[in-house]
């Protein structure tokens, strides 16, 4: 299949809403939001055999990089408005398989309310490699940070936390209308997606909020994929609903919803202070948690 051959397939699958005017075709795309909107935008990686391992089904593959990536938006509190999508396709691959990964990011992208706009498609001889793009509009509400979090805020997440390894990192859905409700409703000072682990997006927050916060081990949610591997590794529970990541839920600020209208919970698990970072444990006892979530790193070249 020619890459002009699959451009051609890919836009005949594709539909767009009325706030993109100009889709794939062109050299850019042309998006009219909402009046007195602004756009808010996010672009993340995906890369085989770092986010998801050689023989991973496509259909998995295209879901988690749209909802990995309109989850960045749902933690802002906006609303998705249209989705970029760069290929890298391994020389190798079937048309088969070409097709099935497709169809499964425009499957994605349609439910997640980012429809594709545009991107670009390459081919090389190292393995598959995704690049997404995606663009949010506020219409009219504040997008919510990483740095709003206050001293005497409480400290909520939705879900439940760990394990994601199991699956859950291929197949989370991104909480859009829960991040609505949160900025809309609760006028949540701060917030984050739990993309790199609990421990470590607690420090996001903490850093650039120039805040502290406790964690209280009794109240965290953890779910029973995360016990379920820890069987497997023998690693405690805890460790991997605080460390895991890619679990995809909001992790915000502010106060006890009076009422939370939708199915997935909504836990307190602990406050904002002034300073320092700690981890209360069932006998009261408390220590730093420092981020121990994943981390890209790369080792030093030397000539």
């Amino acid at each position: 299949m020619s890459e002009l051959a699959l451009i051609n397939w890919l836009r005949k699958r594709i539909r767009l809403p009325a706030s993109v005017e100009v889709g794939p075709g062109d050299d850019a795309a042309v998006l009219a939001p909402a009046p007195g909107s602004r756009l808010v935008v996010t672009a993340d990686a995906f890369l085989e055999g770092a986010h998801f391992p050689a023989g991973t089904p496509p259909e998995r593959i295209g879901h988690k990089a749209i909802a990995a990536s309109v989850s960045d938006i749902a933690a802002m509190g906006c609303y998705p408005l249209a989705s970029f999508v760069t290929l890298g396709l391994d020389r190798s691959r079937g048309e088969a398989f070409v097709r099935a990964l497709g169809e499964s990011l425009i499957a994605a992208a349609e439910k997640y309310r980012a429809p594709i706009a545009g991107g670009d498609i390459t081919s090389w001889t190292a393995p598959l490699a995704i690049s997404v793009t995606v663009v949010g509009e506020t219409r009219g509400l504040r997008p919510v940070l990483r740095s709003g979090a206050r001293p005497g805020d409480r400290l909520f997440v939705t879900g439940s936390l760990g394990g994601s390894l199991l699956g859950r990192h291929l197949d989370a859905p991104p909480r859009i209308e829960e991040g609505l409700f949160i900025n809309r409703e609760l006028a949540a000072h701060a917030m984050i997606d739990i993309s790199d682990g609990l421990s470590t997006d607690l420090n996001h927050i903490a850093e650039e909020s120039r805040v502290g916060a406790i964690v209280r081990e009794v109240l965290i949610p953890v779910s029973a994929a995360a016990r379920q591997l820890a069987e497997q590794d023998r690693r405690p529970p805890l460790a991997h609903a605080l460390d895991d990541g890619e679990d995809f839920e909001l992790l915000f600020t502010r106060r006890l919803p009076a009422d939370w209208p939708f199915d997935v919970p909504v836990t307190e698990i602990g406050e904002i202070t002034a300073k320092d970072v700690l981890l209360e444990h069932i006998d009261g006892s408390r220590e730093p948690l420092p981020p121990r979530g994943y981390e890209h790193t790369w080792r030093a070249y030397n000539k």
